[in-house]
């Protein structure tokens, strides 16, 4: 619909339209209610930018003559994207000038690759989301993100909690593959057709990189880049992003969570519990006498009680005592 709007005010708008055609354009109105108020939302930006100087709206009329150009050559979309680029630098740099921001508004509002949502999981919960664009995202327990599509940029917020992402080839953006970032506490990650994870807790974010490659911009520091089957921490000091590798403690499989288990090898108990504790609210305290104790296997979290039951299996294999104190499971060493 909103291409078909964008068609005929360029159409309506270039000099050589005809009675006939006014006509066409009023039937295409009262088609659908959804027609007329984008009608009535183009024609408000429109009277605003009479406003504008002349210089200003000519780019903004060649922007929408491009925009429709694009509509019609998606599969000459290479060799229009300089071009279509330079068109849309104009366009902001008009858009700062007084109401001009109002068509610049109405462009994303009305595009049918804008997104704005939140999505969240609570604890134990994950939950799997298929965005716009056609990326693939799913959310781990506790998480929390924010997504914001635009004309030219996708972009993920992510307050808290962990996410895995299978980036798509975003086919149906007019100005080509627009950019894809993730944005936490301590980073911004630039997805270059990928699959990755980020994880967000409040000791840092841990990124893992399945397929492809993602950019690292963490402070005033260059841009890291992260290959496959890589895993990446950073931290509120603002250092470099730091390797994790077999020698410092990968210990876990950074995306087994998305096939519903988590798969560990020589992990700390320690650390064991402290994974073990985010799929569910009760507290888990592992004491500093069992803190070394290492475990290894895989925990199924899609069955009932998962937390219950891998404390269980593990208990069956390794020399520890489970209480309950208060409103918390205690393991201790026997």
């Amino acid at each position: 619909m909103y291409e078909e709007l964008i068609g005929w005010s360029v159409k309506l708008n270039s000099g050589t339209s005809n009675a006939e055609d006014a006509q066409q354009f009023l039937n295409w109105r009262a088609q659908n209610p959804a027609h007329e108020a984008a009608w009535q939302q183009l024609y408000a930006a429109e009277q605003n930018m009479s406003l504008l100087t002349n210089d200003s709206k000519q780019i903004a009329a060649d922007t929408l003559m491009l925009l429709s150009e694009e509509r019609n050559t998606r599969n000459k979309r290479h060799h229009t994207l300089k071009r279509h680029t330079l068109k849309l630098v104009g366009l902001a740099t008009f858009s700062i000038i007084g109401t001009a921001a109002l068509f610049n508004q109405f462009v994303n509002q009305f595009a049918p690759w804008q997104q704005q949502e939140s999505y969240a999981t609570n604890v134990g919960e994950r939950n799997r989301v298929v965005l716009k664009d056609g990326t693939r995202l799913m959310l781990n327990t506790n998480t929390k993100v924010a997504v914001e599509f635009s004309l030219l940029k996708r972009e993920i917020t992510l307050h808290s909690g962990e996410i895995y992402i299978e980036t798509s080839k975003d086919s149906d953006s007019i100005t080509g593959r627009r950019s894809f970032w993730v944005k936490t506490k301590q980073a911004e990650l630039e997805a270059i057709g990928t699959r990755f994870s980020v994880n967000q807790q409040a000791s840092g974010t841990k990124l893992y990189v399945a397929q492809g490659i993602v950019a690292m911009h963490v402070g005033k520091y260059a841009p890291v880049r992260a290959y496959a089957n890589e895993t990446y921490a950073m931290d509120d000091t603002v250092n470099a992003p730091i390797k994790i590798t077999a020698y410092n403690h990968l210990s876990l499989d950074p995306i087994s969570w998305i096939d519903d288990a988590l798969v560990v090898k020589q992990m700390r108990l320690n650390e064991f519990v402290a994974e073990l504790s985010r799929y569910q609210k009760l507290r888990l305290i592992c004491e500093p006498n069992a803190a070394n104790l290492m475990v290894s296997g895989v925990f199924q979290l899609n069955g009932p009680d998962p937390v219950e039951h891998a404390l269980k299996a593990i208990a069956r294999t390794l020399p520890i005592r489970i209480t309950k104190q208060g409103d918390a499971t205690v393991i201790s060493k026997k």
